[in-house]
Parts: C-alpha cells; sequence; structure tokens
C-alpha cells in the first residue's frame, strides 16, 4: 500500500513544479507583450514626429544595422545619429502613415513588418524633393535588454522606393568624351 505522506507530497511537489513552469512562461509572456507594446509605442510617437521618444527605449548601448542605406548609415550607434536620421526623414514627407502587417514577439526578440506610404516633399539627403507618393515594405527585428530596444536589423527596398520617386534607374550618364 502506498503511503498517504509520499502521495501529499509528490502531489506538493507535482504542484509547484507545474506553478515554476507557468511562472516562467508567464513571465516570458508578459515580458513579449510589454516589447511588442514598446514597439508599437515608439512607432506612433515616430509618426507624431517626437524623437525624444528614443530616448525612453533604446538602451545605452544601441545599435541599428541596415545594409539597405548608404556606408555610412549602415550601422548606427546610440539614439543620437538615429533621432536625427528619423527626424531628418519624417522631414521630408507629408502623409506619412505606417501599418503593422505582421508582428511577434519571441523572447527577447520582435519581428514585424510594417508598410509605409508618404509623398516625399522635402529633400532626401542629397536626392531633391519630387513631389511622389511612395509605399515601402519594411521588415524589422528588434533585440531587447532589460526592456530596451538594444539592437536592430532593418531590411527594406530601397531600389522600389527611389523608382517610385523618380529617381532609379538614375539618369544616363554623358557618353561623350
Amino acid at each position: 500500500m502506498i503511503n498517504a505522506k509520499v502521495i501529499f507530497y509528490s502531489t506538493g511537489v507535482l504542484v509547484i513544479l507545474l506553478l515554476a513552469g507557468c511562472s516562467t512562461d508567464c513571465n516570458l509572456a508578459k515580458m513579449e507583450e510589454e516589447n511588442i507594446a514598446t514597439i508599437r509605442y515608439i512607432h506612433a510617437e515616430v509618426a507624431k514626429g517626437n524623437m525624444g521618444a528614443f530616448d525612453e527605449v533604446l538602451a545605452p548601448n544601441y545599435v541599428r544595422h541596415c545594409q539597405a542605406m548608404p556606408p555610412e548609415l549602415q550601422e548606427m550607434h546610440g539614439s543620437e545619429g538615429l533621432k536625427a536620421f528619423v527626424g531628418d526623414f519624417i522631414s521630408s514627407v507629408s502623409d506619412f502613415s505606417e501599418t503593422f502587417d505582421v508582428i511577434v514577439a519571441d523572447s527577447d526578440k520582435v519581428a514585424y513588418v510594417t508598410t509605409m506610404t508618404a509623398t516625399q516633399t522635402g529633400p532626401m539627403g542629397e536626392l531633391p524633393a519630387s513631389g511622389k507618393k511612395f509605399t515601402c515594405v519594411n521588415i524589422i527585428i528588434q533585440r531587447f535588454e532589460k526592456g530596451k530596444i538594444a539592437e536592430t536589423w532593418v531590411s527594406w527596398d530601397n531600389v522600389a522606393m527611389l523608382s517610385q520617386l523618380g529617381f532609379f534607374p538614375p539618369p544616363a550618364l554623358d557618353s561623350k568624351p
């Protein structure tokens, strides 16, 4: 016959193990929800022109990676360069809007796809205002540390955007010597 104490203690240990597992899973799910909320928050603030919101959500060691940029902008460190870059972009467009097409979290990372539309009404770097509307799909992965965005990877089709704005292909070079 099985001892009642063995059953009692075994049941207690099983309950503790189940609760510990739930606690870990529940904490992870809560962290992922908070990270997604942070992503939605920063995108909403940027759309309003509030670049100061980056100071709230970026880790001190923040790094952004994007191969679709000129070499000097392919890797940005810290919030100041990012605030300037995004601020310049937002000031060069009108009727800016962005929608989240997909957003998922996995542990300390949030991956998402957005569709952005706007009209280029001001210069973008060396490109003059075109007055043309564009649509651009962005694929972004954000890595979090202690509730702050520590690293970003961005992929977007810059050729498609430049084509819509009339800057690609570039004008033919004069072939005369």
